[in-house]
């Protein structure tokens, strides 16, 4: 299973919800660790943000800027070499097929963006997804990645229209859930997931690890609704708490989902740039990996493989002034 929704959403909350409840997040190691933006930690594995973001990029977008998607996209034979790669995380992640606990889960909000792409790697039953009010993630997006208003409102729309197409059995979760009910959330999720009840020790862990103090950008929808279309529509559909999602017609839905409708900012040759970027710097990454797993091999006194060879001229991604872009 995965958690879904929106970033900035309380997707990383609600992961570790999951691990109290028995559900494995695979090896510790594997999970980023916390950042100033997330001190209490992401509960992300680190090479499956890492796989959701070389899809993206050879899809030709980003988080910020998702790239425009078809009908039947994820069966696309050039994705093939990244779902062998995806395949090889989850197996480094949670062990082999038959080896695997009963139910192992993941949190990306890119998921919410590529469910369909991960099903074709292996069977996930059932996702979550995490929503909270647009104003406080607008506001939280605008300290920590400078996005303004109109383009957090799309991104949050295609985010939430994403994955609740992408998986019609999903459990809706809104963040404020966790701080005015922490007990009868748990125990929906739990009911969802067919897990037993919650333990009361557990309730009480993950009241513990629930930090008001953390839960920055706390803002009314008043604070939203600007002169802007886009943000209104954010605002209507998350309908003071009280999710509407019938709010737009189909046809709307249907055009934010694929990403047909966004706001007018980043031209597409910038969003190709950024994505070039985004290939180049995990391809450096993984090389940087296998080259220190060489070293160590050597120092054990194993036979060392050929080294990488270094990124050649034609290996680059776009011109150096499109990546400056």
């Amino acid at each position: 299973m995965c958690v879904t929704g929106m970033h900035r959403s309380g997707t990383s909350f609600a992961a570790h919800v999951l691990q109290l409840l028995g559900i494995s997040l695979g090896v510790d190691a594997g999970l980023m660790a916390p950042g100033p933006d997330n001190p209490a930690g992401y509960f992300e594995n680190r090479d499956i943000k890492e796989v959701n973001d070389e899809v993206l990029a050879h899809l030709g977008g980003s988080w910020d800027q998702p790239p425009v998607l078809a009908e039947g996209w994820e069966h696309d034979a050039e994705l093939d070499p990244l779902r062998i790669r995806a395949s090889d995380v989850l197996a480094e992640t949670f062990g082999h097929a038959r080896a695997r606990d009963a139910i192992i889960g993941w949190k990306d909000p890119r998921v919410s963006l590529l469910l369909p792409f991960w099903r074709t790697v292996t069977p996930v039953a059932t996702t979550i997804v995490m929503i909270r009010d647009p104003a406080e993630v607008a506001a939280s997006l605008r300290v920590r990645n400078h996005i303004e208003s109109p383009q957090a409102a799309v991104l949050w729309l295609r985010y939430l229209y994403a994955a609740t197409a992408n998986d019609p059995g999903h459990l809706l979760v809104r963040n404020d859930d966790f701080y005015s009910d922490l007990a009868g959330t748990l125990a929906a999720i739990a009911r969802h997931l067919g897990l037993p009840q919650p333990h009361r020790d557990a309730t009480a862990e993950a009241r513990e690890h629930l930090d008001p103090s953390l839960r920055h950008h706390v803002a009314p929808v008043a604070d939203l609704v600007e002169d802007n279309p886009l943000v209104a529509l954010a605002a209507a559909v998350w309908n003071q708490g009280s999710i509407d999602l019938g709010a737009i017609p189909d046809v709307i839905a249907d055009a934010i989902r694929w990403g047909w409708l966004r706001p007018p900012i980043d031209g597409e040759l910038l969003a190709r740039a950024r994505a070039q970027v985004v290939e180049l710097r995990d391809r450096i990454r993984r090389r940087r990996r296998q080259d220190l797993a060489e070293q160590r091999s050597s120092s054990s006194g194993a036979s060392p493989r050929d080294q990488p060879s270094p990124v050649s001229a034609g290996d680059r991604p776009g011109r150096p002034e499109e990546a400056d872009a």
